[in-house]
């Protein structure tokens, strides 16, 4: 997915001839919420994910994937050597699972 998720979720939300209303409803959130995740004035919840993808038969799985890669491109967009930064945390996130391996779960 090129688009943000928000556009995602408004393409979906067109392609099944779904009003707000209803897909907020579904999604259990207020259609005001909703529009504003889709014109991109407001971040998706991650709690909507399992309800979006139970209503559109999508893989949560996949869905979890593209929240997550949004939430990482939002925070590296600026920088010029995203390479570098990906290497980095790429390293941290196995030293995170060795922690938790050996001591539980890790809080911040």
């Amino acid at each position: 997915m090129k688009e943000t998720f928000g556009a995602y979720i408004h393409k979906l939300r067109s392609e099944n001839g779904l009003t707000l209303t209803k897909l907020a409803a579904a999604l259990d959130i207020d259609q005001s919420t909703l529009s504003k995740i889709e014109n991109g004035k407001r971040n998706v919840p991650e709690e909507i994910l399992p309800k979006l993808s139970a209503f559109f038969n999508l893989d949560l799985k996949k869905l979890e994937h593209e929240y997550l890669s949004e939430k990482i491109a939002e925070l590296i967009y600026p920088q010029e050597e995203t390479k570098e930064i990906f290497k980095a945390a790429e390293e941290k996130a196995k030293y995170f699972r060795t922690i938790k391996t050996q001591q539980g779960t890790i809080k911040f």
